[in-house]
């Protein structure tokens, strides 16, 4: 039998089970996209799936069942490429972070400006939260 370790079998009470289907049958999405995405959500909101891996997921988990186009090979590696991106961005906005006290006004601006471009990453708003006289 072929490695199947990567699946896994939900055994769902009632009330889970009909709010799968319910948001199956609101998002138009087949069995596996309306239990994979509120598996993606979870992960992400608990903190063990990136922000940039997140909105991966939750796109391609979204995509309805009467949606005409899947996507192609060359929007999947340009969405990955945007993941790997900001995963580089966050951890460099992590760092940022750490060292803010010990940093210059003026590095703090030029940090400020860029975090405001990429706010959609979870440490670009902490550098934003911290530039504006937030706690660490």
């Amino acid at each position: 039998m072929p490695f199947s370790e990567h699946r896994y079998m939900l055994c769902l009470n009632r009330k889970l089970y009909l709010a799968t289907v319910k948001l199956q049958a609101e998002k138009g999405l087949g069995r596996s996209y309306s239990a994979l995405l509120p598996f993606v959500e979870g992960l992400h909101v608990m903190g063990y799936l990136s922000d940039a891996d997140y909105e991966v997921y939750k796109t391609k988990y979204s995509v309805g069942l009467d949606c005409d186009e899947p996507l192609t090979s060359t929007q999947i590696k340009k969405q990955e490429t945007k993941a790997n991106r900001d995963r580089q961005l966050n951890r460099h906005y992590e760092e940022v972070s750490n060292q803010w006290d010990t940093l210059k006004e003026k590095t703090k601006l030029f940090h400020l400006k860029k975090a405001e471009k990429d706010k959609h990453l979870k440490f670009a708003r902490k550098i934003l939260k911290l530039g504006s006289g937030g706690q660490k």
